[in-house]
């Protein structure tokens, strides 16, 4: 994991985060997805303490975490926005047009349409993605977890704009 920084959790998130640590704590290596997932639901992404923490919790080694938070790209060891857009960047997106769609977002975002990036206000992360596995829905994203397609550039100010 390469951030130095690390989680600011507000009360709830601090009370959500120690019962999901009492509730874990013990089960071993097979409960470290299903674990990474609900601590990064409650804290958009995995600081290195956090990380130890949930070494402990589950009494496994603090590498198996760092191997499978480095493995899996919907994991994030660094902060990313409050919503994040995955826009599918395959052959199939390719030739429905997302460069356009891409260029769109990242124009409304301000960030660089090669490589994505959190916009300045922390609303919103773009990640471009090598498949998405819905290319009969190209051009495709998904914001979170909501699968979207087709989507056309212009629909980017109010996919954006419906967005809190």
């Amino acid at each position: 994991m390469t951030s130095d920084q690390t989680l600011a959790l507000e009360p709830d998130q601090e009370r959500a985060l120690q019962t999901l640590m009492r509730r874990y704590r013990g089960r071993g290596q097979s409960a470290l997805l299903p674990m990474l997932h609900e601590v990064q639901a409650i804290t958009g992404w995995v600081d290195e303490p956090t990380a130890r923490a949930v070494a402990h919790t589950l009494g496994i080694p603090e590498i198996e975490v760092h191997n499978v938070l480095t493995f899996y790209t919907l994991f994030y060891t660094e902060p990313v926005g409050k919503r994040v857009i995955r826009v599918c960047n395959d052959i199939a997106c390719v030739l429905a047009g997302n460069g356009e769609l891409i260029q769109r977002l990242a124009e409304e975002l301000g960030v660089d349409p090669e490589t994505g990036g959190t916009s300045a206000d922390s609303r919103f992360t773009l990640e471009l993605h090598p498949c998405l596995g819905h290319c009969e829905r190209a051009p495709f994203l998904m914001l979170d977890e909501e699968p979207m397609g087709p989507v056309a550039p212009d629909q980017v100010p109010d996919l954006l704009g419906g967005v809190s």
